[in-house]
């Protein structure tokens, strides 16, 4: 398809009312695959990208991705569908051998290792069509929180993601727009940064690829629990407590080089003297949970699919390194 026929569906997007600003320009990459590029400098403050409310395409409203009586919808699919290499690489595609690598890796990370085993399980029972559909939302689709769901967003999913690019907004007549925060410069790309902060291996085994720029690291709700016999006193606010072991309620959250402000919260059930050592020690644990043998490395050569893992493990522990560093400057 290339670039033909996403400039014949950017037509049927302007017709059905779509917007995209004059000033930019959809580009192919070998490499790469789409991307959005500026064609000349563009100020701050400009709408990029607006999809009506009606063209957004709701992800639990899709049932079958090859019949449509909406010709916009038809052709929406058809191009994704044609040129979406993720669809092929995605690691809930992984045959028994490349599932096999990947549950050794996380072995010693129980929470990672048990929910992407439950993830390619549910999705290895589906129906080719709900596969497909699956892979799609994965890949494509945006979660709008104003509506707690999921959409297929024509156009605005041609940008790319990165860590520091912007972020989408919700208009009151529920259009979702990109606006630029800085002056643009000519052919630079566009991209977008269209998730919440969880972690590297989380966002390649969800969105099936990997992203130098990502920097964060989530450790989950419920998911710190603490065996502590000489702790008098809590903040039951945060913590929740069986016995002697203390499970934090929130999320913390390390993204872009800063710290959720809970982390002060979760960090006060310890001794003054002791809550840089204990934060660092956590964050330790978290690195070694994960571990790749030299033989696997070799074993996953041929296997896109576990390359690409690999890469998001060593983005993983390169991230927790960078906080580490952080931490111990502080």
């Amino acid at each position: 398809m290339k670039n033909d026929s996403h400039e014949n569906f950017l037509d049927l997007f302007v017709e059905q009312g779509g917007f995209i600003n004059e000033n930019l320009i959809i580009k192919f990459d070998d490499e790469k695959g789409f991307g959005v590029f500026s064609k000349d400098n563009i100020p701050p403050d400009s709408i990029l990208i607006d999809v009506p409310h009606n063209l957004l395409i709701p992800v639990n409203k899709v049932d079958n991705i090859t019949k449509f009586k909406n010709t916009f919808k038809q052709k929406y699919f058809e191009n994704i569908i044609s040129n979406n290499e993720q669809l092929r690489h995605h690691p809930l595609l992984s045959n028994n051998f490349e599932l096999k690598i990947i549950n050794k890796v996380l072995r010693n990370n129980e929470n990672l290792n048990k929910d992407f085993s439950k993830k390619h399980k549910e999705f290895s029972h589906l129906t080719i069509e709900k596969k497909k559909i699956e892979l799609l939302s994965l890949t494509r689709a945006i979660f709008i929180g104003g509506y707690n769901t999921k959409f297929f967003m024509p156009m605005m999913d041609l940008v790319n993601y990165h860590n520091e690019g912007l972020n989408y907004s919700t208009s009151k007549d529920g259009n979702i727009y990109l606006k630029s925060t800085k002056n643009i410069k000519k052919n630079e790309e566009i991209l977008i940064n269209y998730t919440d902060a969880t972690d590297a291996i989380s966002f390649f085994l969800g969105h099936g690829f990997v992203d130098d720029s990502y920097n964060s690291f989530k450790i989950k709700k419920n998911e710190l629990n603490l065996n502590l016999s000489t702790i008098s006193t809590f903040n039951e606010k945060y913590f929740s407590k069986e016995n002697n072991i203390y499970t934090f309620k929130e999320d913390i959250i390390f993204n872009k080089n800063s710290f959720s402000l809970n982390i002060n919260k979760f960090l006060e059930i310890f001794p003054l003297n002791q809550r840089k050592q204990m934060l660092i020690k956590i964050l330790k644990k978290y690195k070694n949970s994960i571990s790749i043998d030299v033989e696997d490395y070799n074993l996953a050569k041929d296997s896109i699919i576990l390359k690409n893992f690999f890469k998001s493990v060593e983005l993983y522990t390169n991230i927790i390194d960078n906080y580490l560093k952080l931490i111990a400057k502080k």
